[in-house]
């Protein structure tokens, strides 16, 4: 069984090792369900392989976008998410909203607790 491990992700570049394949191993990536072409498989040591793809720029615009991994015999071995622009703003705000409500909350339960002492 192989093992993926995501390395980086650098000037467009995704990076990543993937164990366990002792022959050069035949990895597929896809986007919204197309082959991204240009995968280099380079080894490393013994069953190691270094993997990196350049993305295609479509992933890097504004919203969330998937990548698949798979070994050419149809086994999923990763994925990875970009987000990107508006909708990442939005998400940090709400998680910022959320947890300025839990501290909120938490310093009320304090404050109750020690005006009982």
């Amino acid at each position: 069984m192989s093992k993926l491990t995501h390395c980086e992700l650098r000037n467009g570049i995704w990076s990543g090792r993937l164990e366990g394949s002792a022959d050069a191993p035949n990895v597929i990536a896809t986007y919204q369900g197309v082959e991204i072409a240009d995968m280099s498989v380079t080894p490393i040591s013994g069953n190691i392989w270094s993997l990196e793809l350049p993305l295609p720029l479509e992933m890097l615009s504004d919203g969330v976008h998937s990548c698949l991994i798979f070994l050419e015999t149809g086994e999923k071995i990763g994925d990875f998410t970009v987000i990107a622009g508006e909708v990442l703003a939005d998400d940090l705000r709400a998680e910022i909203a959320r947890l300025r409500a839990e501290l909120d909350l938490l310093k009320t339960v304090v404050r109750r607790g020690l005006a009982r002492n």
